[in-house]
C-alpha cells in the first residue's frame, strides 16, 4: 500500500471518528407509554407508582438520556390533575377515581426528571376517545358529547401500521372511537386540555404522537361534519388535511402567546407519501391518516419532527433513505429532527443494525437525536446488549438537548464565584449563579461542568471534556475524583441550552492538583452495584507494583491486572464484567506490605 494510499484512508478513518463522535447537543429520549400500562404504572398504589418512576428516571440518568416523553392523555383522560377529563383508569383502576392517598403523577414526574436533570414532553394521544375501560365514566368525553364520536373500521391486519402505542400490542379488531377532526368545538377542546398542561405544570415540550385519522381507513363516517363544517372545501380529503393542520397550527398560536420557550413536537407516521422518497414503499400517511408532516415544517408551526421510522436499513422502508429524506425537510426550514426508533424491533434485526441507525444520525445535518419506543425495551431493557452499546459508546459522556435558536438566542448568566478545594474525596467545585443583566432573558436552568488537560486548551465541541451536566435546581458543588493535572470551567445554560462564557480555575499553582496520598487505600467502588462497568480507585504513598484481581463469590478469578506505577498518587481502572452474570464479586489489591479487598455487585 503506497504511502499516500494510507493518507487518505486515515484522513477518511479521522473524519468518521469526528461525524459519529458523541455529541454534545443531542436530545436523548424515550417514550413511556401508559396506555395498557404498558410502561408504567404496574400498580393502582401510589407508593408502588412513585418507587416505579423513579426507578425508570434514575435508569434514564444512569445511561444518560436527558428526556422523557411522557403520556399523559392516553384516550380523553388525565394522568394529572385536570378538571377537563377523567382520571385515567390506568391510573388508579377506576376511570375518574383521583389517586389514594392522592398526588398528580405529572407534576411528580417534572419534580423528579428536573432534578435530574431530565426534560418532560407531555405527550397527548390527540383524538382517541375510548380505548378499553377509557371512555366508561359519566364525565368522559365519550359520553357527554356523544355528537363528536365518530367509529370508524377496525385494525389493520398488519401490525406496523398502527398508532405508535399499540405497534406491539396483539392483534385487535375492535371498532375505533375517535374524537372527530372536523368539528370545530373538537379541535377547540383539544386544544383546551393542552393549554392547560402547558399552562399549569412545569413541562419543557408539548408532544402528539400519529393517532389522527385511523389507520384502518375512513370512508363516509364524517359526511355529515363535512356537509355543516365545510370551510369551503369541495374536496373531503383536502379538508380532512385541514382539520388536522388547524390544530397543530392553534397549538404553536397559542403556545408561542402562553408560553413561548415550551417546544412543541410531532410524531407522524414515517412515510409521508407512498413513492417519496424514490423507492420507498408503504401506507400513504398523507392520504390514509390525513397527516401533512411536511406542512408542519414548511410553515413552522413545530419545533421537531419525531417521525416513527421503525425498519431498518434496505427494502422499501430503508431508514437510509427515509431518515435523511426527513432531515432535508427540516433543515430547510430550521427546525430539528429526532427519529423514532424501534427497539421493541431489535430481537428481530442483527445486534448492529440500531447502532448503525444511531451513527447515521449524527452524520445527518439537523438530525438531532433519537427517542427509542418504549421504556421497556430501552433503557428498561437491554435487547441484545443495545443498551450496554448506548452506555460503552453512544451515550458515553452526558449531552444536553440541542439549542432551539428561532425560540431564543440569548445565553444563560455567566456562572461566578468558582472556588475549588482538595480533600480525601478528590476536588470539590462550587460555585455561584450568575447576575441577570439586559443581555439576558432567563435564569440558569443547567451548569456544565468541563474538564481538560492542564497545559491544553479546551474545546467546548469535544464531548469528551464535558464531565457532569448540573441542573441548577440542585446544590452548586461537584466532587471529582479523578482530579490529578486537569483544569476545570463551569458555564451555564439556559431552558433552550443557549451557553453563557466560561468561567474557569486557575492554573497558577499546578501543584494544588497534585493528589495528597500519604497512605495506602483502596477506595470504594463506583458505581456500586454497577453495570456493567465498575471505577476501581486507590491511592498508593510511593512507586510500587499493584495486583488487581476480582474474583467470583466461588474463588475463581475473574480479572487480573498488573500495573507499575512510577509515583504516588490516587489512580483509577475500570473493569468491564459485560461477558459475566449478575452477582456479588470481591475485588482485591494487593502490593508489597499492602493487601485490601471489598465486595462489588454486579447487577444486570
Amino acid at each position: 500500500m503506497t504511502k499516500k494510499l494510507c493518507s487518505i484512508i486515515f484522513i477518511i478513518l479521522i473524519s468518521l471518528q469526528g461525524l459519529t463522535a458523541d455529541p454534545k447537543e443531542e436530545f436523548r429520549a424515550v417514550w413511556v407509554a401508559t396506555v395498557l400500562r404498558l410502561d408504567w404504572p404496574s400498580s393502582s398504589t401510589v407508593s408502588t407508582q412513585k418507587n416505579q418512576m423513579i426507578n425508570i428516571l434514575n435508569t434514564m440518568e444512569s445511561y444518560r438520556f436527558n428526556a422523557i416523553v411522557f403520556q399523559v392523555r392516553p384516550a380523553c383522560d388525565a394522568l394529572y390533575d385536570s378538571k377537563i377529563e377523567p382520571w385515567s383508569n390506568w391510573l388508579t383502576g377506576t376511570e375518574g377515581k383521583a389517586p389514594s392517598p392522592y398526588y398528580d403523577p405529572l407534576a411528580f414526574v417534572v419534580e423528579e426528571a428536573h432534578k435530574r436533570g431530565i426534560e418532560v414532553h407531555a405527550w397527548f394521544n390527540p383524538y382517541r376517545a375510548r380505548k378499553g375501560d377509557a371512555g366508561s365514566s359519566a364525565e368522559h368525553v365519550f359520553n357527554t358529547h356523544p355528537e363528536w364520536i365518530l367509529a370508524v373500521g377496525s385494525k389493520n391486519s398488519n401490525s406496523q401500521y398502527r398508532s405508535l402505542d399499540e405497534r406491539n400490542l396483539p392483534e385487535s379488531k375492535a371498532v375505533d372511537y375517535i374524537l372527530d377532526p372536523g368539528k370545530e368545538a373538537v379541535r377547540e377542546y383539544v386544544l383546551s386540555v393542552i393549554v392547560d398542561v402547558a399552562s399549569r405544570y412545569d413541562i419543557d415540550g408539548i408532544h402528539m404522537d400519529d393517532y389522527f385519522y385511523p389507520y384502518s381507513g375512513i370512508s363516509n363516517e364524517d359526511a355529515a361534519t363535512f356537509a355543516e363544517e365545510s370551510r369551503g372545501f369541495t374536496n373531503i380529503h383536502d379538508w380532512r388535511r385541514d382539520n388536522i393542520n388547524l390544530l397543530i397550527q392553534a397549538i404553536h398560536d397559542t403556545l408561542e402567546v402562553i408560553k413561548p420557550r415550551v417546544k412543541f413536537g410531532m410524531s407522524p407516521f414515517g412515510i409521508w407519501k407512498n413513492g417519496v422518497p424514490a423507492g420507498i414503499v408503504g401506507l400513504d400517511a398523507y392520504s390514509t391518516i390525513y397527516c401533512d408532516a411536511v406542512t408542519w415544517l414548511n410553515e413552522q408551526w413545530i419545533d421537531y419532527i419525531t417521525p416513527q421510522l421503525y425498519w431498518p436499513f434496505g427494502g422499501g422502508q430503508d431508514y437510509g433513505k427515509l431518515m435523511p429524506w426527513w432531515a432535508g425537510i427540516a433543515a430547510e426550514n430550521k427546525r430539528h429532527l429526532y427519529p423514532g426508533q424501534a427497539v421493541y424491533r431489535i430481537t428481530n434485526w442483527t445486534a448492529g443494525e440500531m447502532p448503525r441507525q444511531i451513527r447515521l444520525n449524527r452524520q445527518t445535518e439537523a438530525c438531532l437525536g433519537s427517542v427509542f419506543f418504549r421504556y421497556g425495551f430501552t433503557p428498561g431493557g437491554n435487547p441484545l446488549g443495545f443498551r450496554d452499546s448506548l452506555r460503552n459508546n453512544y451515550y458515553k459522556h452526558p449531552a444536553v438537548p440541542p439549542a432551539m435558536t428561532w425560540k431564543d438566542s440569548l445565553p444563560a448568566p455567566i456562572p461566578q464565584n468558582l472556588q475549588i478545594e482538595f480533600n480525601e474525596a478528590g476536588a470539590t467545585l462550587t460555585w455561584e449563579a450568575g447576575e441577570i443583566t439586559e443581555a439576558h432573558d432567563d435564569t440558569a436552568y443547567r451548569y456544565l461542568i468541563y474538564k481538560w488537560p492542564l497545559g491544553e486548551s479546551l474545546n467546548r465541541e469535544d464531548n469528551a471534556h464535558l464531565l457532569a451536566v448540573i441542573p441548577a435546581m440542585e446544590k452548586l458543588t461537584f466532587t471529582d475524583p479523578e482530579f490529578e493535572n486537569y483544569q476545570y470551567g463551569i458555564s451555564a445554560q439556559d431552558r433552550l441550552s443557549n451557553e453563557s462564557d466560561l468561567i474557569q480555575t486557575t492554573t497558577s499553582g499546578i501543584d494544588c492538583f497534585k493528589p495528597s496520598a500519604s497512605a495506602w487505600q483502596l477506595h470504594p467502588a463506583f458505581p456500586n452495584p454497577f453495570n456493567p462497568v465498575v471505577q476501581i480507585r486507590y491511592t498508593i504513598p510511593h512507586a510500587a507494583r499493584v495486583q488487581l484481581t476480582v474474583y467470583d463469590i466461588r474463588g475463581r478469578e475473574m480479572f487480573q491486572e498488573y500495573i507499575d506505577h512510577e509515583q504516588a498518587g490516587i489512580f483509577t481502572r475500570e473493569w468491564n464484567a459485560s461477558a459475566y452474570p449478575s452477582g456479588i464479586y470481591i475485588l482485591t489489591i494487593q502490593a508489597p506490605g499492602f493487601k485490601s479487598a471489598q465486595k462489588i455487585s454486579h447487577l444486570k
